[in-house]
């Protein structure tokens, strides 16, 4: 009896992240090729590739929006972002906050990307940051078949 209980657990588990798994894969496809999308639209053809690959794709977001952002961080947005990256991959076990730096840039650049895209930027950026970034691959997918507004 107690076999067929924890075989029914550990089937459960495999169910649930193998679905997990599933709806991880789309998500990024979807996210890649929405990032893809509006790379070309910004001109940046020569770098749409890296819409493709994990880290430099958020990478990839921040150069799109490297002459928008603040003056005083103009140019400098991609090299902030990783050594964001890197410090929080090597120090988020001695500085936890670490951690959430990444995103946080990953949600700026993001939001000077709807601003081009949407008339509610604010709001886009207020549901990426509630589901932690989740929205971000539908998000950027919609965006990536729209044509800007500006």
């Amino acid at each position: 009896m107690e076999d067929s209980v924890v075989f029914a657990m550990f089937a459960g588990f495999m169910i649930f992240f193998f679905i997990l798994g599933i709806i991880s894969i789309i998500g990024y496809i979807l996210m890649a090729i929405g990032l893809f999308n509006i790379a070309k639209k910004f001109g940046m053809k020569d770098k749409a590739w890296l819409a493709w690959v994990p880290i430099a794709n958020m990478l990839l977001l921040t150069m799109l929006v490297e002459n928008d952002v603040h003056e005083s961080i103009r140019g400098k947005l991609t090299l902030i972002t990783g050594i964001a990256l890197v410090s929080s991959i090597l120090l988020a076990w001695l500085i936890p906050p670490l951690y959430f730096l990444p995103v946080i840039f990953a949600l700026y650049a993001f939001y000077f990307v709807a601003k081009r895209f949407s008339k509610n930027e604010v709001a886009h950026v207020v549901i990426a940051a509630i589901t932690g970034g989740l929205s971000l691959c539908i998000q950027l997918f919609m965006f990536g078949r729209r044509e800007p507004i500006q």
